[in-house]
């Protein structure tokens, strides 16, 4: 009974038919026939080749609009796709011998998350002694260190003062102990 339903489902399946002509000299055609005419591929896997590269991109779109996807799935999908795409990267990197494209640096909300994050452990730290150390005498410390966490704050203290240049060493520039 099992082999009578597997033709049943063929039968009813919805399917897009996609079709796509270019000139051949064109850059999809150049791609394209590399992709089709490739003596190491056989030209259904160059077709699946070129279609997984693009849905790479682009599925995560189409279900965040399709919207029948959870916030949580499409996360997922997204991060599939940053995974895809980085591996393409990586590949063209590798084979014409380039580097990786350089990110703009980091976005300002994570910097200031990371800035919180760093005072929260800074804190943590200090107030447990582990980076205790008092200034030399009459020497008075570079950077103060404030925070508005009752948890991460000793009672009485606004803050705890410590030498950023001293724990740092070169991980910060000047300009970045300077704020």
């Amino acid at each position: 009974m099992a082999a009578k339903s597997q033709p049943d489902k063929r039968r009813n399946r919805k399917r897009i038919l996609f079709s796509f002509n270019v000139d051949v000299d064109s850059p999809f055609g150049v791609v394209f026939q590399y992709l089709m005419r490739n003596p190491q591929l056989p030209s259904r896997m160059g077709k699946e080749k070129g279609v997984e590269a693009m849905a790479a991109f682009w599925r995560p779109f189409a279900y965040q609009k399709k919207g029948d996807v959870s916030e949580d799935e499409l996360k997922a999908m997204a991060r599939e796709s940053l995974t895809a795409l980085q591996r393409q990267m990586v590949l063209i990197c590798e084979t014409f011998d380039l580097e990786p494209p350089e990110s703009e640096g980091l976005s300002p909300a994570l910097e200031e998350a990371l800035e919180k994050t760093m005072d929260k452990v800074l804190q943590k730290f200090v107030v447990s002694g582990v980076l205790a150390r008092q200034p030399n005498r009459g020497e008075l410390p570079t950077v103060g260190v404030t925070s508005t966490d009752p948890l991460l704050s000793a009672p009485g203290e606004e803050g705890v003062d410590f030498d950023a240049k001293e724990l740092f060493g070169e991980v910060f520039s000047e300009d970045e102990f300077a704020r």
